[in-house]
């Protein structure tokens, strides 16, 4: 029942606003103070890139490596630092997400249901499984379980070690719905994400026993577009709450128990950013928000990058960073809500959200190519060479912090 929908989407509709960017014009950018030096560490090819339909690939991140693949599963091991290729393998699988990260593993989901898992040293294949569902949201793990979620509202939990089927949930979901998926959020032996219904979900991840769910979008209006609730953004635990943005719905903070502590009207299907006491958020339409974390005010908007299909937002070096459909970078103080900086990357666009590790930016641009990004205040050489190896320390006292 919910194929036809696929298939408008499958035509070149956004996923986010169908109609809207068919009589929206995208603003046309404006000048703005240039006080962010943006830098290009290194860039290497991704195999075909990301397609001509509305597949989100985003890379991913560790130390000392970065991960990144394409639409028809050539799959790429980057250093950090260098940007030297490492290793590649090609699945000769249909992958429209990016991949998911293990202690030791790296893991693929496909559009034909394939999960597979790769040693992150050299690219060897650990094992690989079928579920035979649709895949568009990277599996994750705690080391003892892998937990993939599908386009038809299902989880399944799977054993780290062998791929074998452990559970799964099933969340029953309306006729029309977004094409995507939030990415499960693990945390221990415990698990929460979002579901088409409108629902935040929390479950063990050992079973799949489900804890609570809390509905943070309803469904209104007399079309079947109008009703769409889908909660496609990952949910972001900060502390003892959890973030979580809907379609149509709401920016809500939750308590780990699925008390509501706040909620404010804003709709967007991209994952929230939670930094330094501050919740920010890219709206379906390409407005900016901030929030204050704790009581859900208001800080300040910005809508000069109105229907840009504008990225969910990054943390880097102490700004907040978006892309948009042109392949520009915008740096916003995160105090201000200011545009302070902006360079153009990829001139295909950047679709996918950037990943950042704290110090560097990384974005894979539509037609495949990866940057490794870093942004500094404008001045001198030897003052952007300090920034650098002071953003480095902090990044590595921070993994002190975290592995302790």
């Amino acid at each position: 029942m919910r194929l036809p929908i696929f298939l408008l989407l499958l035509l070149g509709l956004s996923a986010c606003s169908w109609f809207k960017e068919k009589i929206e014009e995208p603003k046309q950018l404006t000048s703005h103070s240039n006080n962010i030096f943006i830098r290009e560490r290194w860039q290497r090819d991704v195999g075909k890139g990301l397609g001509d339909l509305y597949h989100v690939i985003k890379p991913a991140v560790t130390s000392e490596t970065v991960f990144a693949n394409d639409i028809e599963g050539r799959v790429y091991a980057f250093d950090r630092e260098t940007g030297k290729r490492k290793w590649a393998k090609h699945l000769m699988l249909d992958l429209s997400s990016g991949p998911g990260l293990g202690q030791t593993v790296v893991l693929f989901g496909s559009l034909n249901g394939d999960v597979v898992a790769l040693n992150q040293s050299n690219g060897e294949q650990i094992w690989r499984v079928n579920i035979t569902s649709e895949i568009m949201a990277p599996p994750q793990t705690n080391g003892q379980v892998v937990v993939v979620q599908t386009n038809e509202g299902k989880l399944y939990g799977l054993d780290y070690d062998t791929g074998k089927f452990l559970w799964r949930y099933s969340a029953k979901l309306p006729l029309l719905t977004i094409r995507g998926t939030a990415t499960p959020q693990i945390f221990g032996n415990n698990l929460i994400t979002g579901f088409a219904n409108g629902k935040i979900v929390a479950l063990s991840a050992t079973d799949g026993v489900p804890f609570w769910e809390r509905r943070i979008a309803y469904p209104r209006g007399k079309t079947e577009i109008a009703r769409v609730v889908d909660v496609d953004g990952n949910s972001i635990v900060n502390g003892e709450t959890v973030y979580s943005t809907s379609y149509n719905g709401h920016i809500t903070a939750i308590a780990p128990d699925g008390y509501l502590r706040w909620t404010e009207k804003v709709s967007s299907h991209q994952s929230p950013l939670v930094v330094d006491g501050r919740v920010f958020v890219t709206a379906y339409d390409g407005v900016v928000h901030a929030y204050d974390a704790a009581t859900g005010l208001e800080l300040w908007k910005n809508n000069l990058l109105l229907y840009r299909k504008v990225s969910a937002p990054q943390s880097v070096a102490g700004f907040v960073v978006v892309s948009d459909y042109q392949g520009y970078i915008h740096v916003f103080d995160p105090e201000l809500g200011v545009i302070i900086g902006r360079s153009r990357f990829d001139k295909e666009g950047i679709r996918s959200p950037m990943v950042s590790d704290g110090t560097y930016l990384y974005a894979l641009g539509n037609d495949g190519e990866l940057s490794s990004i870093s942004l500094h205040l404008r001045g001198t050489r030897q003052q952007i060479e300090a920034q650098e190896e002071s953003a480095k320390r902090r990044r590595e006292e921070q993994e002190l912090k975290e592995n302790k």
